[in-house]
């Protein structure tokens, strides 16, 4: 990640559990009193895109900052947050009387795994002196990867970053890894005394992990990870991205060439949307209708398994690519499968007309 020797991590029971120690850190980092002691005196409040993962709304409202404390960006035509809004969503956070302590960026986003610009959030963070957390639980895999590195360009510079191992690094669930840039300071977001644990709650002992998480009991996690890495070596996570990633491109090239298939976006990741549109002429009702009904045969066919997502008020298809294996063939065998599938669709409608 470009990390130096200061920093230091955790491994999590996945990225939602991550995420919220993450911006638990940054309020005890960041906020102008002691929350964690004194409890909420102030209107606190996170930065984050407006297409980020459920878990950070969740997390926040877990922390005590309701809806209100919630600002969402708005993300631009690639789906990547808007940093030219940013100074103005801050300015109208603190003539709210808001104190925005972290700003959180998307690597990638939930619904298309698109990156958002870690370079600009970071210099935003540090002008302002915000907490900078990249949310990387998808695709901060890209950190392994040679080839794709370059999306997640800037993430060396975050306060901290959840990694999920057990997306596309090949590692059984649940196993994220928590990094911190300076690795001290998660011990000072669990603070507390617990005698039949240890002596002192200001020492900072490694493999007393209840220091710094949630969790006390809890599984080796990062054994598994450690397994991979001793059997296979480092490039294992590297040939695994790049197949996931590249197979994304060929199945979206493979979409394009269809004329009644519509690419919604070019992925940058795994991740892949496009819908089924037979006839220009039908509404997005219409439209949202029809391919809500192919997912649904899709799946209850048990050939295939996709999942849907709503953009821009427009219902898609959405193919994460998860499986190394996962060939060509397959990818047309899918697209023909939905083509099968709209037209019994079609024909039904007609039947009833």
């Amino acid at each position: 990640m470009g990390y130096d020797s200061s920093a230091s991590g955790i491994m999590t029971s996945g990225g939602s559990l991550a995420n919220l120690t993450a911006l638990l850190a940054a309020r005890k980092d960041k906020a102008p009193h002691n929350v964690w002691e004194e409890g909420h005196n102030e209107k606190l409040a996170v930065l984050v895109s407006e297409e980020a993962h459920y878990c950070i709304d969740r997390a926040a409202r877990i922390l005590g900052l309701g809806d209100k404390g919630i600002i969402k960006v708005p993300v631009d035509q690639d789906f990547k947050i808007r940093t030219d809004l940013l100074p103005q969503y801050l300015n109208k956070a603190k003539a709210d009387g808001l104190h925005v302590f972290c700003i959180i960026g998307c690597a990638g986003s939930t619904a298309t795994g698109s990156y958002d610009d870690l370079d600009v959030l970071a210099e935003f963070s540090q002008a302002h002196n915000l907490w900078l957390h990249i949310d990387g639980a998808h695709g901060g895999a890209v950190v392994f990867s040679e080839k794709y590195q370059h999306l997640a360009k800037g993430i060396e510079k975050a306060d901290s970053v959840a990694i999920d191992f057990h997306k596309m690094l090949m590692t059984p669930v649940l196993s994220t890894a928590l990094m911190f840039k300076e690795g001290n300071k998660i011990y000072r977001t669990f603070a507390q005394r617990a005698q039949y644990l240890w002596d002192s709650p200001e020492t900072e002992e490694w493999y007393n992990s209840a220091k710094r998480t949630f969790e006390c009991s809890k599984p080796f996690l990062s054994a598994q990870v450690y397994l991979i890495l001793k059997t296979h070596g480092m490039d294992i996570f590297e040939k695994n991205v790049n197949k996931l990633y590249d197979s994304a491109k060929l199945l979206a090239q493979l979409i394009t060439a269809k004329p009644e298939f519509d690419l919604v976006h070019e992925p940058e990741s795994n991740i892949v949307n496009f819908r089924y549109v037979p006839n220009k002429e039908m509404t997005i009702a219409e439209l949202n209708s029809l391919n809500a009904d192919i997912k649904k045969r899709l799946v209850a066919s048990g050939n295939f398994y996709i999942v849907q997502t709503t953009i821009a008020d427009q219902r898609t298809l959405r193919c994460s690519v998860m499986n190394p294996l996962t060939s060509k063939a397959d990818f047309v065998e899918l697209l023909n499968e939905i083509e099968k599938e709209a037209a019994s669709i079609l024909r039904s409608e007609l039947a009833h007309v």
